[in-house]
């Protein structure tokens, strides 16, 4: 078999790729930022620690698989502050609640030693 020199290929008849355009009504919806924000929501109500940390997870993948042009328009950075508020006040009123115990504990200690 004898090799070929020249490129069977047609460089003239190569037609360009061009994305085909796509309406903000026929997108995907972002499921990731839904469940982040129902996540959130039942974390702060229900206190639920498994839903906030869900939730963090899944705004941060929204945000990272959104579009560039997608990320402008969309509001990912106040459902990522949304969900990060719902960790810092769940954990928060943990914190708070172990320090109110302790100073309790520690005024009925000095009571009895009086």
């Amino acid at each position: 078999m004898g090799r070929r020199t020249t490129d069977p290929r047609r460089p003239e008849a190569v037609i360009p790729y061009k994305q085909p355009k796509i309406s903000a009504e026929d997108a995907d919806p972002d499921f990731f930022g839904l469940l982040s924000l129902l996540g959130a929501f039942a974390g702060l109500v229900f206190r639920q620690k498994y839903a906030v940390w869900i939730s963090l997870t899944s705004a941060i993948i929204s945000q990272l698989t959104g579009k560039l042009t997608e990320r402008e328009h969309r509001q990912g950075s106040g459902t990522i502050a949304f969900t990060c508020m719902g960790v810092l006040m769940l954990y928060l009123q943990l914190l708070l609640k172990n320090t109110n115990d302790a100073i309790v504990a520690e005024k009925e200690a000095l009571a009895l030693g009086k």
